[in-house]
């Protein structure tokens, strides 16, 4: 049985390369920051950090994307690889899409996304995974040949790096492995995690009135038990809050609790949301943050630069990872980012008459933009502005 065949779980039992990220990620487990363990099991449970890895994710995998060759400065679509839209042919539920999502994940998530690729005699790619980044390791040969270390469940494998594709998100000097941002802001994280936790809490446990209920005498420690159980019935709980309490038999109730005004929960879920959209640099309109732009005209600006800054070289790294995917020394792998930035239609009729009007394009070339068939070799014609022409030469009439 082969090495591929092993990874893969091509044996008596059928399972699945990677899984859920799991709570052994980091080897310092037992760290706690504001009494909550980050990991990639838990970080995704806080709001903002699932809003910013799904947006990214959602984006990159839902734009259309080709295979193309570059001749005499033109590019130029080649034949569609058949992994584009079915990665593993054995699961035709696992498509396209589900590839560029889970490769974004796993960058935003640990900073790594391995690709393991079956090829066949001709080089040509029959089947492209994501592993499990934390089923990894990284090694590198004395002649600086980088191999993967990967864990199955029969023990480890070793692969080169003509079977993995390794795609980084931040790493620096000679490090082979990228920085996972869960890891580097797990203080961020925790704090964040915590007060969401905190919050939850408040609601859950929290009885108005409440605090320490003082009676004459002594007790017994079954009618103190049963005495904070009927006092708990009545008013622990958020459909239970603020209701009036009667006491008798001389008992007292003192109040210790605190207003969540007073605790500020508010303002810090707020800044955990701006350190979240910071680490990721997701716009904060974009996330849902109220009051996190103050005009509409601001918002197209951010949202154009988070294009610019923080999604477009997100897609450089996918589409010079999947690059090596591709077979030709010319041909490369790229997204469309123009259906991003499709204006109104308004708009975006404008824009082609001036294109048309110009020769920038051929009424052929924008019906093919438009999804709208050809009109025949007469749209494929370039129109040229006859009132303009060039500086020191006379223009026909």
């Amino acid at each position: 049985m082969g090495i591929i065949d092993r990874i893969l779980g091509r044996e008596n039992e059928q399972r699945a390369i990677g899984g859920g990220w799991g709570s052994d990620w980091w080897k310092d487990s037992g760290g706690r920051v504001a009494g909550v363990a980050i990991n990639q099991d838990n970080a995704t449970s806080i709001g903002a950090v699932y809003a910013a890895v799904k947006l990214y994710a959602d984006t990159v995998a839902s734009l259309p994307w080709g295979a193309y060759i570059r001749a005499d400065g033109q590019r130029r679509p080649v034949k569609r690889p058949l992994w584009f839209d079915q990665p593993i042919p054995n699961n035709p539920n696992f498509t396209g899409f589900d590839l560029r999502h889970r490769i974004v994940t796993s960058l935003l998530l640990d900073g790594n996304a391995f690709l393991l690729t079956v090829r066949n005699d001709l080089g040509e790619v029959l089947e492209v995974r994501v592993l499990d980044p934390r089923k990894v390791e990284v090694h590198q040969a004395p002649d600086g040949t980088p191999t993967y270390k990967i864990t199955t469940g029969d023990g480890t494998a070793s692969l080169g790096a003509d079977s993995i594709v390794h795609i980084t998100l931040f790493a620096y000097g000679e490090n082979l492995r990228g920085l996972s941002p869960v890891e580097h802001h797990r203080v961020t994280l925790g704090l964040a995690s915590a007060t969401q936790v905190y919050s939850a809490k408040f609601y859950e446990q929290g009885a108005a009135p409440s605090g320490i209920i003082k009676v004459p005498g002594e007790l017994t420690q079954d009618q103190a038990q049963t005495l904070r159980a009927a006092f708990g019935r009545n008013h622990e709980g958020v459909d239970r809050m603020h209701r009036v309490a009667v006491l008798s038999g001389g008992a007292d109730f003192a109040s210790l609790s605190a207003k969540i005004s007073d605790m500020q929960l508010v303002e810090t879920m707020q800044w955990g949301t701006e350190s979240i959209a910071r680490i990721y640099g997701v716009p904060l309109h974009l996330l849902q943050y109220p009051g996190g732009n103050t005009s509409y005209n601001s918002l197209e600006v951010v949202s154009a630069e988070w294009l610019r800054l923080g999604l477009g070289p997100l897609i450089a790294r996918v589409e010079a990872g999947l690059q090596r995917l591709i077979v030709g020394n010319t041909t490369f792998v790229k997204f469309n980012v123009d259906a991003l930035l499709r204006p109104m239609t308004k708009e975006r009729y404008e824009a082609y008459a001036v294109a048309l009007n110009n020769g920038w394009l051929s009424l052929n070339e924008i019906r093919q933009l438009e999804d709208r068939a050809s009109i025949g070799p007469d749209g494929d014609e370039f129109r040229q502005p006859l009132n303009i022409g060039i500086v020191g030469k006379e223009v026909n009439p």
